[in-house]
């Protein structure tokens, strides 16, 4: 009964020649064997010992230190921020200020007046020239005036024509008795509380635009990463119940449609021939040579998909393994749907008390400048700074919003990862076929296993985690820096710098990919055998090294699976978004731009959270299989634990990886046998 160390031939002869006791549902078991009670007593005590007990003590503890002396210098540059900064002059980016230095729509005297435009006094000369250009120093002559609504043009010359009085009404009665409540005739485009004709001001400002459409349509805003949760919720669901069934289906969608269609020209092709009506009108300009070659050519892709899935069929029924392992996982343990939320949520707080901290810090040194002086400039927020000591907190607070975000990404990698290693060394009820995991999970309402993982992460390897989510980070940035400096240099049009930052960018990308996928393995080896970052990462390059086939086809999939996940749920969010604002937009939103734009990083970081569970399964599952195999070779003990499908995946691959059979790696001979 004991079973000899794994070959490449011992694993196929097992999955060959096991079966599962009576009673248990085929795919909750391996093919190995059942144990004898004293070997699954030993085998259950091996298992104690490298997971359960796994990360007894705290690792990386000065990383852990740095993060924590970070973290509290974002308290203290909120409360350097709240001393020398000055929010209330950001109000600039919403109302703006009159001739005379009123805020329109907030002071007094011009409460009831919202809007602030740029006029010439009534009779003043036109704004434009004979020639057709802007006059001369027009922009010394205008005047900042509140008014109730945006003038606009009367007629296609008016900006050649005098400037006119405008209703009364319009404007405070100081500004009408002074002349000031007139206009030259051009149009205005309203952006928040200012109308601005953009042939006058052409360098205004996007930052002022973009916050006061945030503001206006915070409300509205507010209800679209919940959408989004429940939007990932669903994805999870869906992968849970048809993913695999949809993966056939859309191989025999996409090989029927195009036979479908094909017929469609044929048959089009025909009618025309005789003389016949077609039944489109784009047919009867199409020759009908040209249709039965459309025809003839979707036959042919129909075909290539068709050989093509046939002689794939291996991949494919690996892929669907790995679905049927993240599956099994999910039905086991339904409270990993709720885990993410806890962690989306943390990240949205944290999100926005980092924006409020943003625009403090912003703030400091800011003031307002002289109105005439910024009106001739073209700037109509008037808003200067006086220092430069900001930039390098707002450079700091930058990092850190990717420090800490990785991090909490690595704590729910973390958290999943945990709970994968209680689900695959846990007993199987024999009855059920589930398997029973002691720290609890077994419903959506049971956060037991969850809240016990992230405590764990944070008690015990909190430095780890944060050491990972540092060098995610650190790749980030650089890549951010990197996209900056070669967007600047795109000005000048060298082209051989713009190849070198390509380059750069492209070694700088890849960097970037590699260590993310070190990290997110180690998080998992991290959770699984308590190791520190830099042990779990070179572990798990060493695992990844001796089976590249297995290690890439999981990743593949899980990434697959996971940016499919983010596309969806993103996309989803934004058609919500655009509707909400299209039927119900909220007063003084001038473009949907920036809405739309936050709704979508918010969106993307709640669905990076969400497709957790479908990812970190995934590797964790293939992990803890490698533990079980390493534990079963050194103590001579077999193991029955892991879920068939990967059983079968692993021996497949095997195969590759120790170039056995790799001449049948794409026949359909291979891909028939695994049947």
């Amino acid at each position: 009964q004991d079973r000899p160390p794994a070959s490449a031939g011992a694993l196929t002869a097992l999955a060959a020649a096991a079966m599962p006791p009576p009673g248990v549902p085929q795919h909750r078991l391996s093919v190995a064997e059942p144990l004898a009670p004293a070997q699954a007593r030993r085998s259950s005590a091996a298992s104690s010992r490298s997971v359960a007990h796994a990360g007894a003590r705290c690792t990386d503890c000065l990383c852990c230190l740095i993060f924590v002396v970070c973290i509290g210098a974002m308290g203290a540059l909120a409360v350097f921020g709240s001393i020398h900064g000055n929010s209330q002059v950001l109000q600039r980016f919403v109302n703006g200020r009159d001739s005379h230095g009123r805020l329109c729509g907030v002071d007094g005297p011009v409460k009831d007046f919202r809007d602030v435009f740029f006029t010439l006094p009534v009779r003043s000369d036109p704004v434009m020239a004979a020639s057709g250009e802007l006059r001369p120093g027009i922009k010394n002559e205008l005047k900042a005036v509140c008014t109730k609504k945006c003038p606009q043009s009367t007629s296609a010359t008016s900006e050649r024509q005098n400037s006119t009085a405008r209703e009364g009404d319009l404007c405070p009665p100081d500004d009408t008795s002074a002349g000031l409540c007139a206009w030259y005739g051009g149009n205005t485009t309203e952006l928040g509380f200012y109308c601005v004709d953009l042939v006058l001001f052409t360098e205004s400002s996007e930052a002022g635009h973009w916050l006061q459409d945030l503001k206006v349509a915070s409300w509205r805003l507010a209800v679209l990463p919940l959408i989004a949760v429940v939007l990932g919720f669903l994805y999870l669901v869906f992968v849970q119940r048809l993913g695999a069934t949809c993966i056939w289906l859309s191989i025999v969608v996409s090989a029927v449609v195009p036979i479908f269609l094909g017929w469609v020209f044929f048959h089009e092709a025909g009618i025309k021939e005789s003389g016949g009506q077609t039944m489109n009108q784009t047919f009867d300009r199409i020759d009908v040579k040209d249709l039965r070659y459309f025809a003839y050519g979707l036959w042919i892709l129909s075909g290539l998909i068709g050989l093509l899935a046939c002689c794939c069929c291996g991949t494919i029924k690996g892929i669907i393994a790995v679905l049927k392992i993240t599956t099994e996982f999910l039905m086991d343990v339904p409270s990993q749907f709720v885990q993410p939320l806890f962690v989306g949520l943390a990240q949205l707080v944290f999100l926005a008390g980092w924006t409020l901290l943003f625009v403090q810090v912003a703030s400091i040194g800011i003031n307002e400048g002289d109105q005439q002086t910024c009106i001739q400039a073209g700037d109509i927020y008037c808003l200067k700074w006086d220092t430069t000591s900001q930039r390098w907190g707002l450079m700091f607070l930058v990092f850190m919003l990717y420090w800490v975000e990785n991090f909490l990404h690595a704590l729910s990698y973390y958290g999943t990862s945990y709970a994968v290693g209680a689900w695959y060394f846990a007993s199987v009820d024999i009855v059920t076929g589930r398997r029973k995991i002691a720290e609890g999970g077994h419903s959506c309402c049971d956060c037991t296993l969850s809240i016990k993982a992230f405590c764990h992460g944070l008690t015990r390897h909190a430095g780890s985690l944060a050491f990972g989510a540092f060098a995610v980070a650190l790749g980030r940035v650089l890549q951010l820096l990197l996209w900056w400096a070669k967007k600047k240099d795109e000005v000048v049009g060298n082209p051989v710098t713009q190849c070198i930052w390509r380059i750069v960018n492209c070694l700088a990308d890849c960097f970037t990919r590699f260590v993310e996928f070190v990290s997110e393995h180690a998080y998992v080896e991290v959770a699984l055998r308590g190791l520190g970052f830099c042990a779990a990462a070179r572990k798990s390059l060493s695992m990844a090294a001796l089976s590249p086939g297995m290690f890439g086809l999981v990743g593949n999939v899980a990434c697959a699976v996971r940016v499919l996940g983010v596309l969806s749920v993103v996309a989803g969010t934004e058609y919500v978004g655009c509707i909400i604002l299209w039927w119900f937009p909220p007063e003084g939103l001038a473009y949907p731009t920036a809405p739309l734009i936050v709704a979508g990083v918010a969106a993307f970081i709640v669905a990076e959270v969400m497709m957790h569970p479908i990812s970190a399964a995934a590797c964790a599952a293939l992990h803890c299989y490698v533990i079980d195999e390493e534990e079963a070779q050194n103590s001579g003990v077999g193991s029955n634990r892991a879920p068939q499908s990967l059983v079968r995946l692993a021996a497949d691959n095997r195969h590759v990886d120790l170039g056995v059979d790799a001449h049948r790696r794409w026949c359909c001979c291979r891909s028939f046998s695994l049947l």
